[in-house]
């Protein structure tokens, strides 16, 4: 009777183990509807979507980022969510970005985005926390891309 009861509780352990395997990272998809609003040398708005690719074969929720924002290499903001977003399984999510600028920072990379039609480097680092069912994760975030920034004035 009791080597009934290890044979189970081994079995549920190993089923435990097995279903809590950490998330893999989102795959980034890139920026969608960047644009910057409210030039002036007060301050700048960037507005933009964050595009992602959950692979998991599982839901999950994202519940905190802490990440800064580069451009050209050079830090541009420090952005903190604490907002939930639901992450459907093998599918791909938004995630709403509005950062204010320092201006001086967008004038002095102005010429190198003009000689680059318009393009800027933008590199995204920091962690991400996610959850799944009531276990949370941490994943590390690093992504770069060249990206084509719409000014609207």
């Amino acid at each position: 009777m009791m080597r009934r009861y290890i044979y189970i509780l081994c079995f549920l352990d190993t089923l435990f183990i097995f279903s809590c395997t950490r998330p893999v990272a989102p795959e980034y998809l890139g920026f969608r509807d960047l644009r910057i609003d409210k030039f002036s040398m007060d301050e700048s708005l960037l507005h933009t979507n964050l595009a992602f690719y959950n692979p998991n074969p599982f839901n999950m929720q994202l519940n905190r980022a802490d990440i800064s924002l580069y451009l050209n290499d050079q830090l541009a903001n420090h952005y903190i969510m604490d907002s939930t977003i639901y992450i459907p399984k093998k599918d791909s999510f938004l995630v709403p970005l509005n950062l204010r600028l320092n201006p001086r920072q967008l004038l002095g990379n102005a010429i190198q985005m003009l000689i680059n039609n318009n393009q800027v480097k933008i590199r995204l680092e920091g962690n991400v926390r996610v959850r799944r069912g009531g276990v949370g994760f941490t994943v590390p975030i690093h992504y770069e891309e060249l990206q084509k920034i719409d000014i609207s004035f």
